[in-house]
């Protein structure tokens, strides 16, 4: 008869072998490997892998499922990481961030700010999971931030002695939000050891220029040409007030007018993202000038309407898979062109029917069929 006390041992260590090879199961599926500065795209679906967790936030929590996405990545010791999912609007996803020890003990837990951060404490490769709270699904943006290379490494180009050498400022990815980019001859290196802005290094001085970025915030955030100077009168073009964070004052910029911004006067807040007319200030009527097409668009009408009114980047051809892109069908004569670009901040991924009536683009009854026929990267089908 095996005593008490040794039963209770050998039960013990089945239940360990148990945990250890579920561990194993789970950190055996893919995985995406993450670099410092990497900024990319997830989606937690209903076949997503399950994994098992526990909330730490909580004292005694039982161990807990949910479906997920695997990542792992190499820390060095002392490196302070910063984890952020933002979920695409439209989401239902509810985040949880679940870090492991490269020993595989459970380190890190987040499930209400949608970011986590820890100091590792020993170099190896770590696991991340991003998971969905309360069985929800849906598509993300998963951004890194704090990893370093190994002491061994030296740098690979000019820009990168620049950097480490004469800079003396520690290089991180440029996919992440509010870091000082700094453009080094034809290469771009990125930092968040200096304010937040678009710099130029002069090899002569030896010194760093920050240049204005409030320019290049509206383009990528309004999806608006913005002009090198206001023209005078400046009635047939959008006034666009922004107050610079760093020192508090107000700069205007003009831009070409859009479908979405039409000429006026307005503020943008930069903190919220919103762009408000100016109270009293009037808004022309009068068709608005557009910009100077490019060679593809002056030849393709429809391309440059999407171009120049829903500011999309229009793809030269359609791929197989189009989930992450924005689909237009233009039904002419008894044949539709179709047409791929990148979502906006304006217009989300889906499929879109050209409305020639309102000049709207309608949510597609149904999906674009294939291609019958390529012409010039346009998607014609009969």
């Amino acid at each position: 008869m095996v005593p008490r006390q040794c039963f209770s041992q050998i039960a013990a260590a089945v239940a360990a072998t148990v945990m250890v090879v579920g561990a194993v199961t789970n950190f055996s599926s893919a995985q995406t490997v993450l670099k410092d500065g990497d900024n990319i795209s997830g989606y937690v679906q209903n076949t997503s892998p399950t994994f098992t967790f526990r909330n730490t936030t909580v004292k005694g929590t039982p161990a807990q499922n949910a479906r997920g996405i695997q990542y792992t990545f190499v820390a060095q010791r002392g490196d302070y990481i910063e984890i952020a999912v933002d979920p695409e609007d439209g989401s239902a996803l509810r985040p949880i961030l679940v870090l492991f020890h490269p020993n595989g003990r459970q380190v890190g837990f987040s499930n209400t700010s949608n970011i986590l951060r820890y100091t590792a404490p020993t170099t190896g490769t770590y696991r991340l999971l991003v998971l969905g709270g309360s069985n929800t699904r849906g598509r993300y943006t998963l951004a890194i931030d704090g990893l370093s290379t190994p002491k061994t490494a030296t740098p690979t180009s000019q820009a990168d002695q620049v950097m480490t050498d004469v800079l003396r400022l520690r290089i991180i990815g440029c996919g992440v939000p509010n870091v000082a980019r700094i453009k080094i001859g034809n290469e771009e290196r990125c930092t968040r050891d200096i304010e937040a802005g678009v710099y130029t290094y002069d090899d002569t001085t030896k010194r760093i220029t920050l240049v204005d970025s409030r320019r290049e915030l509206l383009a990528q955030r309004l999806q608006v040409n913005v002009l090198e100077r206001c023209p005078s009168p400046a009635t047939s073009v959008a006034q666009i007030t922004i107050t610079d964070p760093q020192d508090g004052k107000d700069y205007t910029y003009c831009a070409t007018p859009t479908r979405f911004i039409k000429a006026g006067t307005y503020r943008y807040n930069v903190t919220t993202d919103d762009l408000s007319p100016t109270t009293g200030a009037p808004i022309t009527t009068q068709p608005t000038p557009q910009p100077s097409p490019s060679p593809i668009a002056a030849s393709d009408s429809r391309r440059q309407l999407l171009q120049t009114e829903y500011g999309l980047t229009v793809l030269d051809g359609c791929p197989a898979a189009r989930t992450n892109l924005v689909v237009v069908a233009f039904p002419e004569n008894n044949q539709s062109y179709i047409y791929c670009a990148n979502p906006n901040r304006l217009v989300r991924a889906g499929e879109y029917t050209y409305n020639a009536t309102t000049g709207n683009l309608d949510p597609a009854q149904k999906p674009a069929p294939a291609c019958t026929l390529s012409i010039g990267g346009v998607c014609l089908v009969k």
